[in-house]
């Protein structure tokens, strides 16, 4: 049986895991390429993180990173999607298809509002989600926290005033 590598630093823990990590990612991604992105994105989160502190289960530690930053992707890709499938139903309707200032534009907000994403706390990402994405109420919102909707309305608040931080007036 092959010894468990000590991870009692963010070095330990990127040579003794790093290669499990990116095995793990393969047989999800299903592509080389993004499971080596994803990997490094998940050491860059840990890096910026602050200070390390060892994890007594380095794989599932690494896992749930990994995992969340691939929730994060998802969310990422689903609001480009729609984004892709607005420009289409709106170029149906259109003569010209938008001018490439326009896509930059547009580009340029969805990075935005991805920046601000990463930036917010968990709760505060979910609510804003549910919200502009999910299309659910205040309420229906406060029901799933179990907490007001006043709490949903300050939480609202100040994921908008994150994406205004992150790229100014969206």
């Amino acid at each position: 049986m092959k010894a468990i590598p000590p991870a009692d630093s963010l070095e330990a823990l990127y040579k003794g895991y790093h290669v499990w990590l990116l095995g793990w990612l393969r047989r999800r991604l299903d592509c080389p390429h993004n499971a080596a992105d994803m990997a490094q994105d998940t050491f860059t989160r840990l890096l910026s993180a602050g200070a390390y502190v060892a994890p007594n289960e380095p794989r599932a530690f690494l896992a749930t990173v990994a995992r969340r930053l691939l929730l994060d992707r998802g969310r990422r890709q689903r609001l480009e999607q729609a984004y892709r499938e607005e420009l289409a139903r709106h170029v149906e309707h259109m003569e010209q298809a938008p001018s490439a200032e326009q896509v930059m534009a547009a580009v340029q907000a969805l990075d935005h509002i991805a920046r601000a994403l990463e930036a917010m706390t968990p709760r505060m990402r979910q609510v804003f989600v549910m919200r502009h994405l999910d299309g659910l109420s205040h309420g229906e919102i406060a029901a799933h926290f179990n907490v007001s909707t006043k709490t949903i309305q300050n939480d609202l608040v100040q994921a908008l005033l994150q994406c205004h931080a992150a790229g100014g007036a969206l």
